[in-house]
């Protein structure tokens, strides 16, 4: 039997990037369509499920550049979009975009929708960083509509030829997901009890880092920043959590004095990022490339501020100044300076995080931003909406 309900198909390379920013999302797409949700299964197998009555199907879409698999992976897509009809397609982070937007068009979808959340190429150079933008420009070329995550990456993107002006969006304030303030808020009590697990001593500032560890998050940048400052800022401690993607933390950690390395703890994965936030004083995302910083806005829902580069998705997220600082990107002496006039200024810390969690509750309430992307899609789809009562 023939479900009436518009068929689309959500394409991501991870299931990491769907449970972290779209899980709300399907949530209430599977009210009025009948969903199917492909990613690479091998990827990211410390997911939990997501327990969402929705279709999944496993096709191996590789984060790097692999042209034997991506081939491979772009002719699984092309023929299952032509067997399955889909009304539309939507596709996350930049491989998936470009094979599922391509193997769309070539199998005839009507509704070809990307969202940009990065550029990986931002902190590249020469052959790579052309190569990089070129497969960012099919999506464009080929997509139907395009969203950005953030101002600062759509005028990036229009600023490096890959988007002409107005071709695209951007919904609301910004943002994928938004927070949910009520998952993430201070809590002194838990506060308390993760520094005890932590072993963190109970009159300690520290200093958190969440998210993917890898050289472009700048978190060898963070490492040499602390220290840098770490004979001097005796109370500082350094909580770095996230999943490991390269060895350069590591290598970085090797080369930590014995005594400062008892002060920086490090942790896999989380299922419970918002338990860490209330343990920390403050925020450190010195990225080289980011579509938004969204941790910075779960930090600041917490109550804690937050420390950010110069970029494009991580200055949407920080108003410099105002709800945290801002700093180049790459440069370890302002970072350390930044981190320092945090540990000493508790008057500003306790300004900016009141600044930030209003801000938060202001624009980027998770009702509001998913909902705005719901109503994107259903007006996009709005042809093959069912009739009521179907």
């Amino acid at each position: 039997m023939t479900s009436a309900r518009p068929k689309i198909c959500i394409v991501s390379a991870t299931p990491l990037t769907v449970q972290f920013f779209f899980k709300k999302h399907l949530l209430e797409l599977v009210r009025n369509y009948d969903v199917t949700l492909i990613y690479n299964p091998k990827s990211d197998s410390y997911v939990h499920p997501l327990n969402i009555p929705l279709r999944e199907i496993g096709v191996g879409i590789e984060r790097k550049i692999a042209p034997l698999s991506d081939g491979v992976a772009l002719y699984q897509l092309w023929r299952f979009f032509r067997r399955e009809q889909f009304q539309g397609v939507i596709t996350l982070v930049p491989k998936a975009g470009l094979l599922g937007i391509l193997a769309a068009f070539l199998a005839g979808v009507p509704n070809r929708v990307h969202i940009f959340q990065g550029e990986v190429w931002a902190s590249k150079t020469g052959f790579l960083r052309a190569l990089l933008k070129i497969m960012d420009g099919f999506i464009v070329r080929f997509a139907t509509d395009v969203l950005a995550v953030s101002f600062g990456e759509r005028q990036f993107l229009e600023n490096e030829g890959v988007a002409p002006m107005g071709r695209i969006k951007v919904l609301g304030s910004g943002s994928i997901c938004g927070v949910d303030t009520e998952r993430f808020k201070p809590d002194q009590k838990i506060r308390l009890r993760m520094r005890e697990s932590l072993n963190i001593p109970f009159g300690a500032l520290v200093c958190v880092f969440l998210g993917r560890l890898n050289a472009d998050k700048g978190i060898v940048e963070l490492i040499q920043a602390f220290s840098d400052l770490a004979s001097t800022q005796k109370d500082l401690w350094l909580l770095i959590v996230g999943p490991t993607e390269a060895d350069c933390v590591s290598e970085c950690l090797k080369k930590i004095p014995t005594d400062i390395l008892k002060r920086i703890i490090k942790k896999p994965f989380t299922r419970e990022p918002e338990n860490i936030l209330k343990a920390a004083d403050f925020l450190c995302l010195p990225s080289y490339r980011e579509g938004f910083g969204m941790v910075i806005l779960e930090a600041a829902a917490s109550g804690i501020p937050a420390i950010g580069t110069q970029i494009y998705g991580v200055s949407d997220a920080i108003e410099d100044g105002k709800t945290g600082i801002l700093v180049p990107a790459g440069d370890v002496g302002s970072l350390a300076s930044a981190i320092k006039r945090l540990c000493e200024n508790k008057e500003e810390r306790i300004c900016f995080s009141k600044a930030a969690m209003e801000r938060v509750k202001l624009k980027f309430e998770q009702k509001k931003v998913v909902s705005a992307y719901v109503d994107y899609f259903n007006q996009v789809f709005k042809e093959q909406l069912a009739p009521k009562g179907n």
